[in-house]
This record gives C-alpha cells, sequence and structure tokens, in this order.
C-alpha cells in the first residue's frame, strides 16, 4: 500500500486516492473500482475499503451513485475548501443522523423518532436519581460485561410474559437498540453477505448496514407486514444469513405485522434457514402487542432486539438483545472487543424507572396521547388529499404522501428553513424507493406551523 506510515489502512487508501484525483490520474467523473474489486487486489478485507470509500465521499473528493458505484466528483479536489455548516449538508442519511440528534428548541421536530422532552416525567427520573444515591450499591467500576444483572432478570420476566422464553444469562444490555442491531450483524455476518431489510426501514440500520459493507435487499411492505409473495421469491433468489424486521408499530410506516403474517414470515424463515432479527422497541407504545415474531421461532433462529430509549429516557441509551446460547457468547466478545462494558448507572436508572409508579403513569399517559394524536393527524392528512401507508392506532408513526408530486429535496429544505424538520421518505429506502413520501412523528405534527406550511407547499 505504498510508504511506512502510523495512518490506518483506511486513511492511507484515502491519501492515496486523493492524491490520484489531485493530481488528475483519476479525472472528475470517472469510477473509482468496486469496493470488492479494490479489496480484491489490494488483498485487504471490504469494510477497510468501505470506510476509505465513505470518508472519501465525506471530504468531497467522490460521490457515491446507488446501484452504480463511486466516481470522482465533478468539482475536483474539495480539502481545500472549509468544511461546510450543519445546516447547509444535504439532506440525506448522514444529515438525519448528525442534525437530527443535535438540540435546537427553534425546530419543530415533525420527522424525528422520539416523544417531546415534556412528555416524560422529570420528578420520576429524579426519584429513580435520588434512589441509587441512597442505596449502598457500587456503581463507579466497569460493570457486568452482559449488563446490571437485576436489569436482565427483569427483563427476562417481561419476555416470558410476552410468551418468549430467555435466560437472563442469555440478555445482552447494550448502548441503546441500534448498538444492539449492530452488533448482531457483525457478530453472525461479514462484509459482503447478504442481508434482508425491511423496505421501507430504519434509516439508522440501513446506514449502519452499508457502513459495514454488507450487500443489502430490502422486502417490500404491505400495511399487513411484509409482501409475502416478494419475500419468498427473494428468499428462494438471494438465501439471505439473516432478515432485520421491526413488526410492531413500523419505522417509518406505523403498520404492524398481523397474526397471519408473522406465522407466515416465520414459516419462509424455517423453510429458508433464515435467522430473524426483530427490533421490537416500539413495543412499550402498543396497549396490546401481539406475542413476539421470536416466540413463533426454532431454536437458535431468531434473535429479539428492545429498548428502554423511546419509553423511560433516549438519553439514557440502554438496549438489550435476547439469544440462543450460541449467539449470547459470540455478541457479548464482540461486546466486549468493541466497547467493553455498558454504563452500569443507566441501566440502574432504567430498572429504577422501569418499576416507578410514576414512570408507568408517563407511559400509559404517552400511550393515549399517541392513539390520540395518530387519529387527527390522519384525519388532517385525509383532508388535505395526502394518502397513507398504514393507519395505525398506535405508535409514533406515520408514512405519507402529498396529492400532487414534488420536489423532496426542495420541499425539506424549505421546511428547514422555516424551523420544521422533516424526514423524506427517500432516507428509510435500501433501493433509492419512496422519493414522494415523508415519516410523520405524529406527537409533533399537530402543530399548526407544520400545516400551514404543508398547506402552501
Amino acid at each position: 500500500m505504498g510508504k511506512a506510515t502510523n495512518a490506518t489502512l483506511a486513511e492511507q487508501i484515502v491519501m492515496r486516492l486523493c492524491d490520484s484525483i489531485d493530481q488528475g490520474i483519476l479525472p472528475p467523473g470517472s469510477r473509482l473500482p468496486s469496493v470488492r474489486q479494490y479489496a480484491q487486489e489490494h488483498q485487504i478485507s471490504t469494510f477497510t475499503v468501505s470506510e476509505a470509500y465513505q470518508r472519501l465521499v465525506s471530504r468531497g473528493y467522490t460521490v457515491s451513485r446507488k446501484g452504480s458505484g463511486y466516481f470522482v466528483a465533478a468539482q475536483g479536489r474539495q480539502s481545500a475548501h472549509p468544511s461546510p455548516a450543519l445546516n447547509t449538508l444535504p439532506v440525506d442519511d448522514d444529515w438525519l443522523l448528525s442534525r437530527i440528534y443535535q438540540r435546537d428548541s427553534k425546530l419543530l421536530m415533525a420527522g424525528c423518532g422520539w416523544l417531546p422532552e415534556h412528555w416524560y416525567d422529570r420528578e420520576a427520573n429524579a426519584r429513580a436519581m435520588r434512589a441509587i444515591a441512597r442505596r449502598n450499591e457500587p456503581f463507579h467500576p466497569y460493570g457486568d460485561p452482559k449488563g446490571y444483572a437485576p436489569l436482565r432478570a427483569e427483563i427476562a420476566r417481561q419476555l416470558a410474559r410476552e410468551h418468549l422464553d430467555v435466560s437472563p444469562e442469555h440478555i445482552i444490555l447494550t448502548q441503546g437498540a441500534s448498538k444492539a442491531l449492530d452488533m448482531v450483524a457483525c457478530t453472525l455476518a461479514r462484509p459482503g453477505d447478504t442481508l434482508f431489510i425491511d423496505e421501507p426501514g430504519y434509516c439508522n440500520l440501513i446506514s449502519c448496514l452499508r457502513f459495514r459493507g454488507f450487500n443489502l435487499v430490502g422486502v417490500p411492505w404491505t400495511a399487513q407486514g411484509p409482501d409475502l409473495a416478494q419475500l419468498e421469491a427473494l428468499l428462494a433468489r438471494h438465501k439471505p444469513k439473516l432478515f432485520f424486521t421491526n413488526p410492531l408499530l413500523h419505522n417509518p410506516t406505523g403498520a404492524s405485522y398481523t397474526l397471519a403474517t408473522a406465522h407466515a414470515v416465520m414459516k419462509l424463515m424455517d423453510v429458508h434457514d433464515c435467522i430473524v432479527v426483530e427490533d421490537n422497541v416500539a413495543q412499550p407504545f402498543h396497549p396490546k402487542p401481539q406475542p413476539p415474531l421470536c416466540s413463533l421461532a426454532a431454536p437458535g433462529k431468531s434473535l429479539y432486539i428492545g429498548s428502554f430509549s423511546k419509553s423511560l429516557a433516549p438519553g439514557l441509551r440502554v438496549g438489550y438483545v435476547a439469544s440462543h446460547s450460541g449467539h449470547s457468547e459470540l455478541l457479548l466478545r464482540y461486546k466486549m472487543i468493541s466497547g467493553l462494558t455498558t454504563p452500569v448507572l443507566n441501566e440502574m436508572l432504567v430498572m429504577e424507572l422501569n418499576g416507578a409508579p410514576g414512570s408507568r403513569r408517563q407511559l400509559d399517559d404517552a400511550r393515549d396521547a399517541l392513539s390520540q394524536a395518530q387519529y387527527l393527524c390522519q384525519q388532517r392528512f385525509h383532508a388535505a388529499g395526502w394518502s397513507l401507508f398504514a393507519q395505525p392506532e398506535h405508535g409514533l408513526f406515520l408514512l405519507a404522501k402529498p396529492p400532487t408530486t414534488c420536489d423532496a429535496a426542495n420541499l425539506t429544505e424549505r421546511a428547514r428553513k422555516q424551523g420544521i424538520m422533516l424526514a423524506p421518505g427517500k432516507l428509510f429506502s435500501s433501493s433509492d424507493g419512496y422519493q414522494d413520501w415523508w415519516r410523520f412523528n405524529v406527537a409533533y405534527s399537530r402543530n399548526s406551523l407544520l400545516w400551514d406550511f404543508l398547506d402552501g407547499k
């Protein structure tokens, strides 16, 4: 790879290609070798090449064209120019990840993925912290590698009530559900493997799996869950290792698997020897959730992912993955290699909050408020002539399309300038689909500022 350097291998690739672009060896518009081709030619991993190529895109040297590859940017060398401010970045998946989590009280977060701050019980949080401070229980050392044992035991009891029998020893606490999804992918698959995801699906998961170098195939959704005929055909064609799916109050559509769809999907998974990774983070917002997909799976053929971030406090970043014993040992190894233990104080707070009467009331109130917001927002969209992907009774999300085609990027940019954060549908697609759709969070979308803007779009 060239002369000795203290730079990482990925950075060496970046410097080498930047030099070629600066010197005109790779002129604007020329196509870089594919990730797999470059890795094979230089006998390095596809993950390293993928990371290098992503850095070139972020620095403005190249552009990524889905389905076509990476190309030298028409403007040529970009590094001499200052980095753009976040509020001027193009609206893509990277923008969403960096911009949406910045605190900005002036923005109406109509496209975000969490509850409004005032919906959380601040006094319940304060009581939980005081209760932990009074206990003679150490939280300064590193925690248990698998996570706080009392919380894992409580999660096992909750899952048992939902007809999913998992030992606390096979539950691993993580820094949110997103980390759990990443852990599963990196533990059970390798760069270049084919993985199935929902189409549309969770934008952070799509970005993560692409960054890791996996081959993604989207399984088209209906208002009842995955399209079963297309799922069966795709399974026969691609033979994936894993299927990441969000069966309840789906992000971004708000739809849920019907019980018939759940049984049919799990039968197909068994026939085609594919492992299901069930992302069920919205379960707390459904008053009567159906049994998890994993309760229908054969032993060792599923993993269940949950989180307390949406229901208790997003900032605590406590999620978990429940799995078969063989998988849990591999996951634990990856967890410790990639980040050691998770914050035990956060896990103790979740344990305290999870059983607090104030938190239970908060969750009950949130469910009721979301149901009312779903009804009112759906009525408003119908009155304005918008199409809805599904009409859920519960949960955070609606996926909606305006009555006339409009420029998604332009509408999103204009909304941002007026203090409204929208989430265009393309961010939730693995194949450039849903260009005319937007994800809305109903908890924020009753605001007249949003409707004044949409009515005048």
